[in-house]
């Protein structure tokens, strides 16, 4: 199947930002409900054991991604969340955790702040750059030397699209339980039911915008400069039909 960018609502300028939140804020709902993500603690705990830091550029965060829950299976580590279009509820909705911040000014991830930081990750992010896009931020990890994480828990295959046939009643069931509620999206969520078309629609277009496994170690073969080591590996998860893409990078020589 090959790769169609489509494109997301999510994504569009033109996306009133009560409906932006609306929709990663479902995305933040079942990330915490069905825990997709819980396949990669094992990896990224990995990454630290060999790492002299322990503090982590979560990019493309959108409502917060899987960290509140990953970050209390990392001991020590602090994590800085962030997105080029901040929600303010996920600004002050962390702003009392001690090891998880969220910045509240935009941070495109192809363009990360400089920080003390000893990783970049992304989640359910990587899909929303062309593959130029990809390669550029890779080699930016490489040439800052910083260990990199990218997970996926879609999948463009022929399982991948039937998933996403149950997302508008996932959005039926889990739109009730976002938080803040708000009156517009729960209205437009039953009378008449325009938010499950619209968030499936995002579904469909991110999981046929994803990057396969061969792509993804094309683009690793593509920037490689020799002082960085890339793997590309499928995380089976027990929350899901779907394995987990994880495109993980680190450099060869590691001061512990």
């Amino acid at each position: 199947m090959r790769r169609i960018d489509l494109a997301e609502i999510e994504d569009s300028p033109a996306c009133p930002v009560w409906l932006r939140d609306a929709m990663t804020g479902y995305l933040q709902t079942v990330t915490e409900r069905v825990e997709p993500y819980s396949a990669t603690a094992p990896v990224l705990r990995d990454l630290f054991a060999s790492a002299s830091g322990t503090r982590v550029l979560d990019l493309a965060s959108g409502s917060g991604g899987p960290w509140a829950g990953l970050i209390d299976q990392l001991e020590g580590v602090r994590v800085t969340l962030s997105d080029i279009a901040p929600p303010a509820d996920a600004v002050e909705r962390f702003q009392h955790r001690t090891r998880l911040e969220y910045l509240p000014m935009p941070v495109s991830a192809l363009h990360p702040p400089d920080g003390d930081f000893d990783m970049w990750t992304i989640f359910t992010g990587l899909h929303h750059f062309g593959p130029d896009d990809v390669m550029r931020i890779m080699r930016e990890a490489q040439h800052r030397g910083v260990r990199f994480a990218a997970f996926e828990a879609t999948s463009r295959s022929a399982a991948g699209v039937a998933v996403t046939l149950l997302i508008p009643l996932l959005v039926l069931a889990m739109m009730p339980r976002v938080r803040p509620r708000k009156l517009l999206p729960l209205l437009l969520t039953y009378l008449p039911p325009i938010l499950p078309v619209l968030i499936w629609w995002d579904g469909l277009a991110s999981t046929l915008r994803t990057y396969t496994a061969d792509e993804l170690r094309d683009f690793a073969e593509r920037v490689d400069d020799g002082a960085y080591r890339w793997s590309v590996e499928e995380l089976r998860s027990s929350s899901g039909p779907i394995p987990v893409l994880a495109l993980v990078g680190r450099p060869h020589r590691v001061v512990a």
